[in-house]
């Protein structure tokens, strides 16, 4: 059964060692804890996996793309990053904004965003 209360788990798990002597009721509760922390761990991480696995390989295209373009900067927010045959994109670092509508529909940095960081070393 799956729980989100913590307590209420341990409780559930209490009233079975309530009859033992008071070592083994304390190894079996570490043991329920130990348990609890682990498959709770091994959940929240499988997804967090799953999740940045994506992203990186996003960021790592982004990245690759990212080293043939040329920075000029218009102020410390303001970018224009020129792209061969493809034309300017002005990044705003401040407002995470990019003429491409990646920056903004990603919620990552673009390529055009990830050259700046990479020339400027931000």
């Amino acid at each position: 059964m799956m729980i989100s209360n913590i307590a209420e788990s341990i409780n559930s798990g209490i009233f079975a060692t309530k009859t033992m002597p008071i070592t083994t009721m304390m190894e079996s509760l570490r043991s329920l804890v130990q348990k609890l922390v682990w498959t709770n761990g091994n959940e929240a991480h499988g997804t967090f996996t799953k999740f940045s696995t994506v992203t990186e390989k996003i960021l790592r295209e982004n990245f690759i793309q990212a080293k043939k373009y040329e920075i000029t900067p218009v102020t410390t927010i303001l970018h224009q990053v020129n792209v061969l045959e493809k034309g300017k994109f002005l990044v705003n670092l401040l407002d995470k904004t990019c003429e491409c509508n990646r920056f903004q529909q990603d919620k990552i940095p673009c390529a055009h965003a990830i050259a700046i960081f990479s020339k400027q070393e931000l």
